[in-house]
């Protein structure tokens, strides 16, 4: 008695150290921040240059403006104070003089909130020269003015009207920096749009490739659960299920390959089963075949006509449980092998006949008319396979018919192929079954006027030699003249290497 390993599933982590993948939501998370790096950078320096640009702005433009501004503040000042020491030197009225040392005081002022730090040259020494004369002047006023013996004269006025074209020159080369300064940051806001541009032109490119990087390591290991999960639908459990990717997808790997050795332990049994029960029917299946042989053949005495009926149905049960044992051991044989035996030449119009001969005890017990449309096609295929190909598109066709119906059997070669078609006057294929009735072990509502039930086998055993002969099946729509199935198949008649059909 064979004894069945049971596997036991696996353990949500495998014992041992192996490297640290992270799970699906971590490569998520990784490769969010990896695909959008590009970007902040490129950003990050577009608010960097733009910060530069400001603050040199705030260094460079606004100085000079705030330079130019205090040039002119500085010539109104000058103005105002020749005026007021004039009128003094002419009138000698003491606030006069008052007043122009207050313009004094303001230019002073004025001066002395002017910041030389970032001015340019030309802008530069022409301030603080004017300054400096300024400053030398109102000390020689001032001592003019003290020294009662000589006085405040003309001439000692006369340095003011130079301060005044010093100011207004101030004030043109001011006026001119000003411009000078705008078309420079002008120039520079136009080197950090384009420097922008740039970094945006390699950012995008640069994550786009490495969110399909990342797309593809995320998709790769779903797509070969994909293709497991595929194999295993297709009953290929030979090769063990590895997945590499997040650890939570590394886990389901573990799961499925867990399932695909249970799976293929249950297969196992399956064909262990078949194999035994298969072999277990034929011994007194032959038993009880040659004992109705030996009643036919009167071995035990003459028989009467009740007496031969029996032996006529007991022959035609037997027959009806030699074709249920042969699928299931054609099913075995088809699960266990990879390929079909090697092709042979054989006439297939006499393989039909002789299935025919085989079935005569049966279509004689139904009344069944048979019309077979033959010729002879010579044809290359395993020709067992073909024969149980036929008997099984036979013996429905037998099983499904009402008594005194119609079977034809129709085989025409043409174009280098042979077509096979069997028609009979049976209830049919229901639209309910018509795209189930290939699959193993299923069985259709109805199961005809046979007291055996069939196995499921028959059709999905037809299908499978007919794919792996390279040919094709239908189920073709019934006539009026043929209401019940009506099967077409198409067989090459030289075949290539034989093919392996996984289904």
């Amino acid at each position: 008695m064979d004894t069945v390993q049971h596997i036991d599933p696996p353990r949500e982590r495998e014992t041992g150290w192996r490297f640290p993948t992270g799970s699906l939501y971590h490569w998520s998370f990784i490769g969010f921040l990896i695909v959008t790096l590009p970007v902040v950078v490129a950003l990050l320096f577009g608010l960097l240059s733009v910060s530069n640009y400001t603050e040199k702005s705030q260094q460079t433009l606004f100085q000079t403006v705030r330079a130019t501004e205090g040039g002119r503040m500085l010539l109104e000042r000058l103005i105002s104070m020749e005026r007021s020491i004039r009128q003094y030197q002419v009138l000698k009225d003491q606030e006069l003089y008052l007043v122009y040392q207050q313009n004094h005081d303001a230019f002073v002022e004025v001066a002395n909130g002017l910041r030389f730090d970032g001015l340019s040259d030309d802008l530069r020494i022409p301030l603080e020269g004017l300054l400096g004369a300024e400053f030398a002047l109102y000390g020689h006023v001032e001592r003019q003015v003290a020294d009662k013996r000589v006085g405040l004269i003309a001439e000692d006025l006369q340095g003011y009207e130079t301060l005044t074209l010093q100011a207004r020159a101030l004030l043109q080369i001011g006026s001119r920096e000003v411009v000078i300064e705008s078309e420079l940051l002008a120039q520079e806001a136009d080197r950090v749009r384009q420097q922008m541009l740039l970094w945006a032109f390699l950012a995008l490119p640069l994550a786009l490739l490495l969110g399909l990087l990342f797309a593809y390591l995320l998709t790769r290991p779903i797509k070969r659960i994909e293709r497991v999960i595929s194999e295993l639908g297709a009953g290929r459990f030979d090769q063990p299920i590895v997945i590499r990717g997040p650890s939570d997808l590394e886990d389901l790997g573990h799961h499925l390959d867990w399932m695909r050795r249970r799976l293929m332990e249950v297969e196992d049994e399956k064909q262990r089963f078949i194999r035994n029960i298969s072999h277990e029917l034929k011994t007194p299946l032959a038993t009880l075949r040659e004992g109705a042989d030996l009643l036919e053949d009167e071995v035990v005495g003459e028989l009467n006509y009740e007496q031969r009926e029996i032996v006529q149905l007991m022959k035609m049960g037997t027959l009806q449980l030699n074709g249920l044992v042969e699928n299931l051991l054609e099913y075995q044989r088809a699960a266990n092998r990879p390929e079909l035996s090697e092709a042979c030449q054989f006439d297939l119009s006499v393989v039909i006949r002789m299935t025919l001969t085989e079935y005569r005890l049966l279509i004689r017990s139904k009344q069944l008319e048979i019309i077979d449309v033959l010729v002879s096609v010579p044809m290359q295929g395993d020709r067992e396979a073909v024969r149980m190909m036929v008997g099984n598109l036979l013996s429905n066709a037998i099983k499904f018919s009402p008594e005194g119906g119609r079977i034809r059997v129709t085989l025409s070669p043409q174009n280098g192929q042979v077509t096979l078609l069997v028609e009979d006057q049976g209830e049919g294929v229901s639209v309910a079954d018509q795209s189930k009735i290939f699959q193993e072990f299923y069985q259709g509502g109805n199961s005809g006027s046979w007291s055996v039930k069939g196995s499921g086998l028959g059709l999905a055993l037809v299908q499978d030699t007919v794919e792996r002969h390279q040919g094709a099946i239908t189920l073709l729509n019934s006539t009026d003249e043929y209401p019940g199935a009506r099967f077409s198949l198409t067989l090459p008649m030289s075949q290539l290497p034989l093919l392996e059909v996984v289904s």
